[in-house]
């Protein structure tokens, strides 16, 4: 690793992980229906949002350990019980299967390659609200907070 390293979050591959649920994926190709902070106005459930609420690295004696984990509340939203149901639990299967993946970070510019990676070491999801029903817009929702503990494989600043 070199001494310009950056520590980075992991959303970027929490994202990529949910954008793989096939009701959240664009059949054409273009971004998943997941969001950071809120939905996008346009979106038709089901979609996903997250909430960043933990992003830290473990200190040492020696200083930082490359240890690192990420903490958020995750969203998962539907237009019928049955279908937040299935949401999650597809959401979930995705989620889990990111425990040993390495996820390359996007690049800023089309044309540069990535600047970097992240290896998932560990995965926690747990249910952390009773099943919504939002009544002025009728639709499901039910929150998980997820956690990945993770190592950045390199980053490169300029």
């Amino acid at each position: 690793m070199s001494d310009t390293y950056d520590r980075m979050s992991p959303e970027f591959a929490l994202v990529d992980a949910l954008g793989t649920v096939p009701v959240i994926a664009d059949p054409d190709g273009g971004d998943p229906k997941v969001a950071a902070l809120q939905p996008r106005k346009n979106w038709k459930a089901p979609f996903i949002f997250y909430i960043p609420t933990e992003d830290s690295e473990e200190e040492t004696l020696a200083g930082p350990s490359g240890l690192q984990s990420f903490t958020a509340q995750v969203h998962f939203v539907a237009g019928t019980h049955r279908g937040l149901q299935l949401l999650c639990q597809r959401a979930k299967k995705a989620i889990k299967a990111m425990r040993g993946q390495v996820y390359a970070t996007p690049a800023e510019d089309p044309d540069e390659g990535p600047k970097g990676s992240v290896l998932i070491e560990a995965v926690d999801m747990e249910q952390s609200s009773p099943d919504l029903l939002e009544m002025e817009v009728g639709l499901y929702r039910r929150i998980y907070t997820v956690r990945l503990d993770y190592q950045t494989e390199e980053v490169f600043s300029e």
